[in-house]
């Protein structure tokens, strides 16, 4: 995050003017962008339905003069021009065949043997001479930003899904270990169950040194004619580029070739299904950062596909936007309007709700972007995940993929706030433990750690047993190859939200109840705090377990495989209560960061020291309303009461009499008795940098 290039909320349009209507649509754009408020529009070429696979020199020859015009219309205008071809190797093949069109094209080849007939190799040499006399052409037009899409991977080009297994990448691969070796015998190796085979780790850095090599080639060729235009990233969410290995530092680093470097993180959500869908885009957003240099300009992906209010209502959509600025996002680029030749005035009221709500996204925004740090328990994100990740017998490329989404949603949607930076508590799952080393793991166990059942499965393994309570975790199995039936899981530690006949389902994730656990043996001091009981409520083995090691850290795990088990049926008022009483355990005699809870279901709450600022808020991810809400936050000793102050829809910050401030030990409580609903998030802040923990 670039901690504020814009001083107010930056929209960047994503647009195409296609061939054929294209005076109209310039005309549309220029009066549309200035009546709602763009700031930005990047120029969308070769788009969606009617791109030509990898365009010709002679068609991207014949439409640069009409860039040079969008740009002049665009600066007279005082709005930025940036552009932003659709085709780099290519994301699918959609009946596209450049094997015909660009002779010598040497595609991407599958791990099962697909060959695609767009998709490029970033080795073939016919795509790496097209592509740079292609976006020579671009970059003399002298966009602000020329935006590489996410096709910038190794992996979901349709219909090749994972990694190149082409002739060149094997020569290449062969050269690393000595030896040639057949496609057949390297995608054993690299799916091979258990400890992980060498050549997967070899495989992974191949790739990695590939693409860091091809993001360099990219940028030169762009700073060769256009020294001044940066290049911009769009990428696919860091849990799935442990599929390639990428190194994050570095490839950003070639990719800027010493200009700003912008990203677009995914917000998914490409329509509406459900408000839930937007966990993944806030964390999606601070993920995303984690791995980038900290200058990076940050413009989150806001998309509306297949286009239209049928495929995403305005309300969505501007939820997406403001859930960008309440988590310090620099910008916002749009992908509101369809790309086969739609006036933007034919769908106007997307752009009506940009104009209207600008105030009060530019107020969120210039609250969240000044530099600070957003609190909550600590995820963990290894960009080498995929090397140290065991695989079951008969599991397939995409398992590579790195655990911890599902604990990231188990947590926010019951008001426990989520970081990637350090915190005195963290949790982790799954896979992921493997790939933090035992000084890592001697660190978090000083301090408070929740843990799910594979996770704590590999600590034992690792030696770390007797720093976390348990002497034997066993392997996550089906609840039906359990010993004796399991039929709910019972909270009855009061310490821990617990009360008398207090059950939760272990029907999960949801009705067809493929959800996995993992069988717990404490050992002597460990306390059994929830415990799984038979269908005559019969204790029959502990199901959460807490405890104090010799450093004084805390443990607490869960014996839920969160990987396969978090779902609808995980959700639940006493979910919540028993989560919040173990983030407290964790941080012991301290007060947490930062609980949140409304009087209703699905929240998500931040909280961001920020300047001389803290601002902190929620979102209800549901259609009922909530009546009232309250946070509980740490507070440093000598911070006196705070004085927060409301966001209206305005975009002004005032006072509420329906807002209140308890004192708590080491904290605060603050409840505001009053609305909250889907449409608008609600925003406070007050004043004083207080540094928590």
């Amino acid at each position: 995050m670039s901690t504020g290039c814009y001083s107010h909320a930056w929209y960047a349009l994503r647009r195409t003017l296609v061939p054929w209507r294209f005076d109209e649509l310039l005309e549309d754009l220029v009066e549309s962008a200035v009546r709602f408020g763009i700031d930005e529009v990047i120029v969308k070429l070769d788009v969606e339905e009617f791109f030509h696979g990898h365009p010709s020199l002679e068609w991207a020859r014949a439409y640069q003069p009409r860039l040079l015009k969008v740009r002049e219309e665009l600066t007279r205008r005082n709005i930025v021009y940036s552009l932003n071809p659709w085709v780099t190797a290519g994301q699918c093949d959609r009946g596209r065949n450049d094997l015909e069109r660009l002779p010598g094209l040497e595609p991407v080849v599958g791990h099962d043997g697909i060959r695609a007939r767009h998709c490029a190799c970033f080795l073939s040499e016919a795509w790496r001479r097209h592509i740079a006399a292609l976006w020579r052409l671009y970059a003399a037009t002298e966009p602000q930003v020329l935006w590489v899409e996410d096709d910038i991977r190794t992996f979901n080009h349709e219909p090749v899904r994972y990694g190149c297994f082409c002739d060149r990448h094997l020569a290449e691969f062969g050269k690393r270990i000595g030896r040639p070796v057949t496609r057949g015998e390297l995608v054993a190796a690299i799916l091979q169950p258990g400890e992980p085979h060498p050549w997967r780790a070899e495989y992974l850095d191949m790739q990695c040194d590939i693409m860091i090599e091809t993001a360099g080639f990219l940028a030169r060729t762009v700073h060769e004619v256009s020294p001044a235009t940066s290049l911009g990233l769009m990428s696919s969410g860091p849990r799935l580029h442990c599929l390639e290995g990428r190194d994050w530092r570095r490839f950003a680093a070639a990719l800027a070739d010493g200009r700003p470097l912008y990203s677009r993180p995914p917000m998914s959500n490409y329509n509406e299904e459900s408000l839930r869908g937007l966990y993944y885009s806030q964390d999606s957003i601070k993920l995303t950062r984690h791995v980038l240099p900290p200058e990076t300009v940050e413009l989150t992906e806001v998309e509306n596909v297949p286009f239209t209010r049928f495929s995403k209502s305005v309300a969505f959509s501007f939820l997406e936007i403001a859930l960008s600025f309440a988590y310090g996002a620099d910008g916002v680029t749009l992908n509101l309007f369809d790309h086969v030749g739609t006036p933007m005035a034919d769908e106007a009221e997307f752009g009506w709700m940009l104009a209207e709500r600008k105030p009060f996204l530019t107020a969120l925004s210039r609250a969240t972007l000044p530099a600070g740090a957003f609190h909550g328990v600590r995820l963990f994100h290894e960009p080498a995940a995929s090397k140290f990740k065991r695989l079951a017998a008969g599991a397939g490329y995409g398992d590579l993929c790195e655990d911890g989404y599902n604990l990231m949603q188990a947590l926010e949607s019951h008001g426990i706030a989520t970081t990637f930076t350090a915190s005195e508590v963290s949790a982790l799952s799954g896979e992921t433990a493997r790939a933090l080393d035992d000084d890592a793991l001697t660190g978090l166990l000083a301090k408070g750690l929740f843990l799910d059942g594979p996770a704590a499965r590999i600590l034992v393994e690792r030696g770390f047993g007797p720093e976390i309570g348990l002497a034997e975790v066993a392997a996550p199995c089906h609840r039906r190859d359990l010993s004796g039936p399991v039929a709910a899981e019972e909270i009855h530690d009061p310490e821990f939200g617990g009360g008398a006949r207090k059950y939760l389902t272990v029907t999960l994730p949801t009705l067809w109840s493929d959800g996995r656990f993992c069988r717990l043996k404490p050992r002597p001091g460990a306390r059994s705090v929830a415990d799984f009981v038979d269908p005559d409520t019969v204790r029959v083995m502990p199901a959460m377990v807490a405890f104090v090691n010799s450093r004084g850290g805390r443990v607490v795990t869960h014996a839920l495989d969160y990987q396969s088990a978090f779902g609808v049926s995980y959700c639940h008022p006493f979910r919540r209560d028993q989560l919040h009483h173990v983030v407290k355990f964790l941080y012991g005699d301290r007060c947490p960061d930062i609980l949140f809870q409304g009087d209703g279901a699905y929240a998500l709450a931040w909280r961001k020291t920020a300047g001389n600022f803290t601002v902190l808020g929620c979102f209800n991810f549901n259609l009922d309303g909530w009546t009232r809400c309250r946070f509980t936050l740490a507070a440093p000793p000598e911070a006196g009461m705070p004085r927060p102050e409301r966001l209206t829809e305005a975009g002004i910050w005032t006072g509420d009499d329906r807002l209140t401030v308890s004192p708590l030990p080491g904290g605060w409580r603050i409840d505001f008795a009053g609305p909250v609903d889907f449409r608008l998030p609600l925003v406070l802040r007050f004043a004083g940098n207080e540094t928590t923990h």
